[in-house]
């Protein structure tokens, strides 16, 4: 079988959203110098995915309402980019999927428990905000993450919870005592989805040896939806330690196939990426505005048209 039929089984399976595709673009032309792109750009980058003219224009503006986006016009033309925020929050979520979710009580912690000093709904609010950072639930008021990772978030005391710096040993220790319970993670979802995406895109990357195996156009895509299937994997891992996992966990064999493609596609991806947005394209035209009604007298009648 063919590149091309995995990468449509892969487009078929995942139905990426065009919203989430279009940061992943921006952030992927970015990070190979291109922070922006004119509109007849961007939908010439997305064409290839599926998504059609009218409805990229529509994404667009709507993620500019969100201040995701910025729209600046140039006449009849359009330039677009991520917002400096949006920009941020990409690169530090890209930096962080990078680390290897193998973690082991064989480093050191950081340990944040909530001891009842804030509300439940603050809480639940801090405790997503966290998690979006990579911190595990070690138990209901118990989270935790590697001292190794050192963006985003650092303490808790502006939160309201207490924060201990401990070795792998002694947080070891801790989860075995009565304080935590018997904690039951559901490890079901997170492995569901780590075996799928392995399903998705091993085929991909036994095909990176060959010569020509893929062309610059599906390399950039390959690396688009590796990136967005990883994404979603590693949102729904728990980032536990390895001593509480079982064995033959797949998160590292799907990490190991993230990077591998991730990489090994980047050369092409970039002169595909390069070739698009330096092109002096024409601008589409304007998207026309709904035919406005009017009245017209017909006979003393009055008439919609």
């Amino acid at each position: 079988m063919t590149s091309e039929f995995y990468i449509s089984a892969c487009l078929r399976q995942a139905k990426p959203r065009l919203s989430t595709m279009l940061k992943l673009m921006f952030s992927e032309a970015q990070a190979f110098g291109q922070k922006t792109q004119w509109l007849g750009s961007v939908i010439a980058l997305m064409e290839p995915l599926g998504f059609q003219e009218r409805t990229i224009r529509t994404a667009l503006f709507r993620l500019a309402e969100h201040k995701m986006i910025q729209i600046e016009r140039h006449g009849r033309r359009s330039l677009c980019m991520l917002t400096p925020p949006a920009a941020e929050a990409i690169l530090s979520a890209r930096q962080r999927i990078n680390i290897p979710s193998s973690r082991s009580f064989n480093e050191d912690w950081i340990m944040l428990v909530n001891s009842g000093g804030i509300s439940a709904a603050r809480y639940a609010t801090t405790r997503k905000q966290l998690l979006d950072l990579d911190y595990c639930i070690l138990a209901p008021n118990v989270l935790a993450r590697p001292a190794s990772y050192t963006r985003g978030m650092q303490t808790g005391e502006d939160h309201g919870l207490a924060l201990f710096e401990v070795s792998g040993t002694q947080l070891a220790a801790a989860v075995r005592q009565p304080l935590f319970g018997k904690m039951e993670w559901d490890l079901d979802l997170a492995s569901e989805l780590y075996n799928e995406f392995l399903r998705r895109f091993e085929p991909l990357r036994q095909m990176l040896g060959q010569r020509g195996a893929f062309t610059d156009e599906q390399a950039y895509m390959v690396r688009l939806l590796v990136s967005h299937g990883y994404q979603h994997c590693r949102r729904a891992d728990q980032l536990l330690p390895q001593e509480l996992l079982p064995e033959n966990w797949p998160a590292m064999q799907a990490y190991q196939t993230y990077v591998a493609l991730y990489a090994g596609c980047a050369a092409q991806a970039r002169r595909h990426i390069l070739k698009i947005t330096e092109a002096p394209a024409a601008e589409p035209a304007d998207v026309p505005a709904p035919a406005r009604r009017h009245l017209a007298r017909r006979a003393g009648t009055y008439m919609t048209a």
